[in-house]
């Protein structure tokens, strides 16, 4: 689990990064996340009219009805740049960003033929946003076209219900036994251990759970 993203708060284990990439004036990358967040704020607000800040961009392709790979977003500053090369420098990062945690992790160096990359996107996206997504992975050079079954995309809640039937039963949490107020334990702990792999589960779908139902 990526729990260091370059510029995040000191002291706080950030688990998410937001989405927002940065570009040179020449548009070249820059940075993402945090870094690209607050390194185009502490710019000064003439030079900033230069940079290209996306923001938030995600959703974007999902609510363009005519998305092709010619679709384009618009920066903060008003250029236009396409779509896909804007996720494919996101995904790039991605790229680099998950190498180097392995390596730093468990001194393992893949190669690119060892790695089969998975790139979740939410359930409500059309076929095109897939597609889209896809062609990005091949841009942003996760892989080969000519190697299409080393990419795989997949929805986010299937994804995330892969992972919680790979769960033991000890790593579930019965919301009907312990009542929880915003993220606590009546006693004020958080209930779960630090490593977060607990999940917590309604009431309904423990019991089909422990019974080993789908």
């Amino acid at each position: 689990m990526m729990r260091r993203w370059e510029g995040g708060d000191p002291g706080v284990a950030n688990q998410k990064s937001p989405t927002c990439l940065l570009l040179t004036p020449d548009l070249r990358f820059h940075s993402f996340g945090f870094a690209a967040r607050d390194f185009y704020h502490d710019l000064d607000p003439e030079e900033a009219q230069h940079w290209l800040y996306f923001d938030k961009f995600k959703m974007k392709i999902h609510s363009t009805s005519d998305l092709t790979m010619e679709t384009e977003l618009e920066a903060v500053n008003g250029q236009k740049v396409r779509a896909i090369e804007v996720f494919a420098h996101a995904l790039h990062f991605f790229r680099e960003h998950a190498l180097k945690e392995v390596k730093d992790q468990s001194s393992s160096v893949l190669e690119g033929e060892d790695i089969r990359w998975v790139i979740t996107v939410p359930a409500v996206w059309r076929q095109p946003a897939k597609q889209f997504m896809r062609e990005a992975g091949y841009l942003a050079g996760l892989v080969s076209p000519d190697c299409p079954e080393q990419l795989l995309i997949a929805l986010e809640p299937e994804a995330a219900s892969i992972y919680c039937r790979k769960l033991r039963l000890h790593q579930v949490i019965d919301l009907s036994m312990q009542p929880i107020t915003n993220g606590l334990d009546l006693d004020g702990t958080r209930p779960f251990d630090s490593s977060f792999r607990q999940v917590f589960l309604p009431p309904h779908f423990v019991s089909k759970y422990s019974r080993g139902e789908s």
